[in-house]
């Protein structure tokens, strides 16, 4: 999971830090960069999270699946000073999880299908999950994504049916 380069500035009891991400590395105070793989880690759908230790507290890099990675610090968004809280997923999106199970059923299924599924279902999480945007555009947003990936699956599943028959 490459990332591109970011840079959080904080201070911690008057002392100040740099956190540096670049590709799969993070660096603190632009000490020797360790690589993301060695770092404690909890996944989940939506997100990756990498905890550090600073100054005795727990840091924690956020990598979301489509949204910039964020760094926290004793619960606060290191960009911003805000409480930091966490990604959910709102349980409207399973509708359209479930229709997406169906298309995988009725129409291209396979390793094919399966792989369109994981893609198109952390795209859907992602986008239900962002705050930022009201309810209504992001139901939409997630209908259009549904619609799409079905119109694609089914054009896939003509072109492979006409391959081969």
């Amino acid at each position: 999971m490459a990332a591109k380069e970011m840079v959080w500035n904080f201070e911690v009891q008057g002392i100040p830090y740099k956190v540096g991400l670049k590709k799969n590395t993070v660096s603190i105070n632009n000490a020797e960069p360790v690589k993301l793989s060695k770092l404690a880690r909890k996944s989940t759908l939506l997100e990756t999270n990498y905890s550090m230790m600073i100054e005795g507290k727990e840091a924690v890099l956020h990598m979301k699946q489509f949204g910039a990675p964020i760094l926290s610090y004793d619960g606060r968004d290191c960009a911003t000073g805000e409480e930091y809280v966490p990604t959910k997923m709102p349980g409207w999106v399973w509708i359209f999880i479930v229709l997406h199970a169906i298309d995988f059923f009725f129409l291209i299924g396979g390793a094919i299908g399966g792989i369109i599924q994981v893609f198109v279902i952390a795209m859907l999480a992602s986008v239900a999950s962002n705050r930022k945007k009201s309810i209504g555009v992001r139901v939409l947003l997630c209908a259009g994504i549904w619609l799409l990936s079905s119109i694609v699956q089914f054009v896939l599943a003509v072109v492979i049916a006409s391959l081969v028959y």
